[in-house]
């Protein structure tokens, strides 16, 4: 027997571990012409040769090895090697599970690759992926061991599973929502940053691709979910989307979704890693920045429509006044007039409601105003203007507090509120006012936005008219936000409730559902020490009149001085006119003590209201002045009572209120000289 056949036994104990599908070509039977020598020289040759690391064990033993397994357990010859038990290679943690292969061979059984750990002479490890053979060469039995070391991919792999549980790991502590999509597999992971942003507990709902597009908006659904089928069957790295979200509770969250697809070295896409953010409070933020936006905008073009409109229907209400003193005036001609008079203040109070909710609230004069007298007030109002199928009914206790407010701005809210119900209630119904004392403590405050501790008057508004849906309460105070009819609603009318309310410094709900009716809350700061008490906003005292003093009325627009002359020389005075501030000073300093009173209008070319009292009051010190404007605005009140005004008049005024204001200011004290930019009397409106 040649000598290597002589190593080629193999003992019932020995490891044996078949390669992988048929025996190897060097370990088939000799070629045609081949010797045994020569097959024996040639299978040697193959394995000597061999990059992959081989030894051959007999026995047990190891008989032969190639420097590939040299290099691998850091021999630097084969002598180191050869003689040593084979299953001595093999780290203890190892070697029960050589003996598992040595069971599941002689079984029959497949056995696939296997992965070990073999010690190196220094002691040292290597991970290696072996696969074994028994070869039968001659009659005699050997096992050749091929060793591959995975070193690196086994690090790679450690690699990436520390990475994998890093990724989780912060995953869970960042409180957004963080997302893995297996896409082969399906699966999907989420942290509990999922659970918290969207209100569920652990264990409520499954991590799963349907969960996650179940909740999406139906509106929103097939648009997200094809634009994330596309990403992942383009060539695309990043996918993103906004799109609503349905919480837990049923509402729906706005969520900016974006993710980071991993594909294969073919280029499909395998897994996807992305997050969620819930921009719901931030949408809202930019809405109310925008909102400022577009009320600034508002704001500026509605002063700029107010003044014109109030210069407009200012003659128009003077002049109804004027006529309806006429002697000869019969019923038919007098219920034209009141028609045409209903109209124009309907008009100046659209302008004054546009600049209510564009400026954020007028600054109107506060006062302690019982609300028994107002909405005994509004109840004659409305009883004598809605249709007979609209029941009015008012309930006050006794002992309510008065409120600190503008008493025409509160008679507004009361007003606008109760045509909203009509409206709701175009077959009839019951409107009830009702109200009670209310003190708000710190801890109830806490839970509301807008409510502040301290003593209120809570006044409910109810109807039993159709109810609102809830995407309609949500959209009520919205300023042009209106589900009437084109030409039936201006939009305007509760966001003007909304901030007047705000702007003194209250707070209000709605509570509506549809077919169920509505109710309007609204908190009003109360005074429940106030004495003194307003309850009418429309104070009828008899007309005042002049006794020959002379008026100079300064007013760019010519229709409003001449019906202003025509009424106050109805009423008892003399009249002399300017059409610019240049004018006035010329007529005001040919007779600058003899005129009683200037009525001077504060925006005017060439030279303005503030300007001309100024110099007024240069030439007569303690000349009266009344300013009249049609932009009442806080600006302008504060430019005249710094110039020293004695009063303030917003247009458009009736004839009415044009008396009571001239002949209030005739009759008020003079001012002393030495003082002359003072204000002599409170500015009202």
């Amino acid at each position: 027997m040649p000598p290597f056949a002589a190593l080629l036994p193999v003992s019932s104990d020995s490891v044996i571990l078949p390669f992988p599908g048929e025996t190897p070509p060097f370990a088939r039977e000799a070629s045609v012409g081949e010797t045994p020598h020569q097959s024996e020289e040639r299978y040697r040759k193959l394995i000597l040769l061999s990059p992959d690391a081989n030894f051959v064990h007999v026995d047990g033993l190891i008989t032969l090895v190639n420097q590939a397994f040299c290099r691998l357990m850091g021999a630097t010859r084969p002598e180191q090697l050869l003689g040593r038990p084979a299953i001595g290679v093999a780290h203890a943690s190892s070697q029960a599970l050589v003996l598992l292969r040595q069971i599941q061979h002689f079984a029959n059984q497949p056995v696939p690759p296997t992965e070990m750990t073999f010690v190196r002479l220094d002691g040292t490890t290597v991970e290696v992926e072996v696969t074994a053979v028994a070869v039968e060469l001659l009659g005699h039995k050997e096992v050749q061991v091929i060793a591959r070391d995975i070193s690196a991919r086994q690090a790679a792999v450690t690699a990436l599973r520390e990475s994998e549980e890093r990724f989780k790991f912060v995953a869970r502590a960042v409180s957004d929502v963080v997302w893995d999509w297996n896409i082969p597999a399906n699966t999907l992971w989420w942290n509990d940053g999922f659970l918290t942003t969207f209100g569920f507990a652990a264990g409520e709902i499954e991590p799963s691709v349907e969960s996650w597009t179940g909740r999406i908006h139906p509106d929103d659904r097939s648009r997200v979910v094809a634009s994330m089928r596309q990403a992942i069957t383009g060539r695309t790295e990043t996918w993103k989307e906004e799109y609503r979200f349905q919480r837990k509770d049923g509402t729906h969250a706005i969520v900016q979704d974006s993710g980071y697809i991993l594909r294969d070295a073919t280029g499909q896409g395998v897994r996807m890693v992305g997050g969620m953010r819930d921009l719901t409070e931030h949408r809202k933020m930019e809405a109310q920045y925008l909102r400022a936006q577009r009320m600034e905008s508002i704001g500026t073009l509605a002063g700029g429509i107010a003044h014109d409109l109030n210069n407009v229907l200012a003659p128009i209400m003077m002049s109804i006044e004027l006529l309806k003193h006429d002697p000869q005036l019969d019923t038919r001609r007098s219920r034209i007039l009141d028609i045409i008079q209903q109209s124009s203040q309907r008009g100046a109070n659209l302008v004054r409601q546009v600049l209510v909710f564009a400026r954020g609230g007028l600054d109107g004069q506060r006062v302690a105003v019982g609300l028994p007298g107002l909405l005994g007030e509004l109840e004659g109002i409305v009883t004598s203007t809605f249709p007979r199928s609209v029941q009015i009914v008012v309930d006050l206790p006794a002992g309510l507090w008065p409120v600190l407010g503008d008493i025409t701005q509160i008679h507004q809210v009361l007003l606008n509120l109760a045509v909203n119900a009509r409206d709701a209630m175009p077959h009839g119904g019951t409107l009830t006012f009702t109200a009670s004392n209310r003190t708000i403590d710190s801890q109830y405050a806490s839970t509301s936005e807008e409510a502040k501790a301290g003593q209120y008057v809570l006044l409910r508004v109810t109807d039993t008219g159709v109810g609102m849906p809830q995407a309609v309460r949500e959209r009520i105070f919205e300023p042009f936000f209106t589900t009437k009819e084109r030409g039936k609603g201006t939009g305007i009318g509760l966001a003007t409730v909304h901030t007047i309310v705000k702007s003194h410094g209250g707070f209000l709900s709605v509570e509506s559902e549809p077919g169920r009716g509505t109710s309007f809350l609204i908190h009003l700061p109360a005074v429940p020490e106030a004495v003194n008490v307003s309850t009418n906003p429309f104070p009828r005292p008899e007309i005042a009149r002049g006794h020959d003093e002379l008026v100079l009325v300064v007013d760019d627009e010519c229709s409003i001085r001449e019906i202003t002359q025509q009424t106050l020389e109805t009423f008892g005075y003399r009249v002399i006119t300017a059409r610019d501030g240049a004018e006035a000073v010329a007529l005001f300093a040919k007779q600058p003590h003899e005129v009683a009173l200037v009525l001077a209008d504060m925006m005017m070319p060439i030279m303005d209201g503030e300007a001309l009292i100024h110099v007024l009051r240069h030439i007569n010190p303690v000349v009266r002045i009344i300013a009249a404007s049609g932009l009442e605005v806080a600006e302008n009140i504060a430019k005249a009572a710094k110039a020293g005004v004695t009063d303030f008049l917003p247009k458009p005024y009736t004839a009415d209120i044009l008396l009571r204001r001239v002949r209030a200011a005739l009759d008020h004290p003079l001012a002393s000289s030495t003082t002359p930019h003072a204000t002599e009397i409170p500015l009202t409106r």
